[in-house]
């Protein structure tokens, strides 16, 4: 029931882009984030650590797209074999679309699909989707404030499997989902972003926060420092409940 469920919600989310667009929509063009980092460790501890980033938003007059691909991946060296083996592991998507309720409306429809891996949390993967309405409190070019809330559904997989959708066991249920981002331009090279996103379920509620700080070195390229903290109340032990990464990245803007 659960894959039929997720499998339908992927389908919806996949094909609205198709009939949201208009002529004037069609006009409005996509923009968006490439964002590249690289740790080196050598000395008493020696590890690698890549990431990646794509952010992609299309703000149309009805309709807003917002699309996210996240991957982290360390690897460190055993301190007995002198090997090379992988630490840290975690993937993360999501699709949304607003529906803006009107012209010049502040209200707008929501439904978001997400897709979060993290083979050293616990969980296999966590997959859900939800719908609801929200509300843009701020909008102008300094300041953007949204909150959002809905129900949703969510699928746990809880035994680690080498497939990244199939899991023999899952744990499955109905979530409110809460949510708030911030938006504040500084100035013309230094931006602010706030975005806490809270999945509340009867089993497990999660919190995910992101907080950064952008400065633009020229027209398509900034410098970025971010912090990403991931809460879980109901782990699998030795993994904790909390988990936060402060990453300083390139960012190329297109």
């Amino acid at each position: 029931m659960s894959k039929r469920f997720m499998l339908a919600a992927c389908a919806a989310a996949c094909i609205a882009p198709v009939w949201a667009e208009d002529v004037t929509e069609a006009d409005r063009s996509w923009q968006g984030e490439l964002e590249l980092a690289y740790l080196i460790k050598r000395g008493n501890t020696e590890s690698d650590t890549a990431q990646g980033k794509v952010n992609a938003e299309k703000d149309g007059v009805k309709w807003r797209h917002t699309a996210k691909v996240e991957g982290s991946n360390t690897q460190a060296e055993d301190a007995t074999t002198g090997d090379k083996v992988r630490t840290g592991e975690r993937y993360f998507a999501s699709y949304k679309l607003d529906r803006k309720l009107g012209d010049n409306s502040a209200n707008y429809l929501f439904n978001i699909l997400s897709y979060d891996k993290d083979l050293f949390s616990g969980y296999h993967y966590q997959a859900s989707y939800a719908l609801g309405v929200g509300r843009r409190w701020l909008d102008n070019d300094r300041h953007t404030l949204d909150t959002e809330v809905g129900p949703g559904f969510r699928s746990f997989c809880l035994e680690p499997e080498t497939s990244y959708t199939d899991c023999q066991s899952t744990e499955d249920g109905a979530i409110a989902r809460l949510a708030v981002k911030y938006n504040w331009n500084i100035n013309d090279g230094a931006q602010f972003r706030e975005e806490v996103t809270s999945e509340i379920g009867e089993d497990a509620s999660t919190v995910r926060a992101e907080t950064s700080l952008t400065s633009r070195i020229n027209g398509s390229l900034a410098m970025r420092i971010s912090h990403l903290l991931k809460y879980t109340s109901e782990v699998q032990a030795p993994a904790k409940k909390t988990d936060s990464e402060l990453t300083v990245s390139l960012v190329y803007s297109f």
